[in-house]
C-alpha cells in the first residue's frame, strides 16, 4: 500500500482541479470512491475464501493443542520432570560460559607460510 500523505493528497487534488475542473471533480470522487469500496470488497472476498480453505490445514493442529492439554510448556516440564530435570523459570540468565574443555589449546594451529609441501 503506498505511504501517501495529507501533504501529497492535496497536492494531487489541487491538480486535478486544474485539470479538470470544478464541474467534472465530483464525478471524479464519485468514481474513485466507487473503484476503492470495490475493491476492498474484493479483498474481503478474498480473505474470507483464504480462511475457508486454510480452515482444512488449522483443524488438525487445534486436535494437537487441545490434546496437549495446556499447551507446549506443560509438556515440556512432564518431559523435564520425567528425566529428573528442572529447567529454570528466568532463562535469560543462561550464558554461553566457556568449561574446561574448550581451552585455547584446543584449538587447530596454521601452518606457517614458510614451510613448503613439496
Amino acid at each position: 500500500m503506498p505511504d501517501i500523505g495529507f501533504l501529497e493528497l492535496i497536492v494531487i487534488g489541487v491538480i486535478a482541479f486544474l485539470v479538470l475542473g470544478p464541474d467534472r471533480m465530483p464525478e471524479l470522487f464519485g468514481q474513485v470512491g466507487r473503484v476503492v469500496r470495490k475493491g476492498r470488497g474484493w479483498v474481503k472476498d478474498i480473505r474470507q475464501q483464504i480462511d475457508v480453505e486454510t480452515a482444512v490445514l488449522k483443524d488438525p493442529l487445534h486436535e494437537v493443542e487441545d490434546a496437549m492439554g495446556g499447551g507446549i510448556d506443560n509438556y515440556n516440564k512432564a518431559i523435564m520432570k520425567d528425566l529428573g530435570e528442572t529447567l529454570p523459570t528466568d532463562l535469560s540468565s543462561l550464558t554461553a560460559a566457556p568449561t574446561s574443555e574448550t581451552t585455547s589449546s584446543d584449538k587447530p594451529t596454521k601452518p606457517d607460510k614458510k614451510q613448503d609441501d613439496t
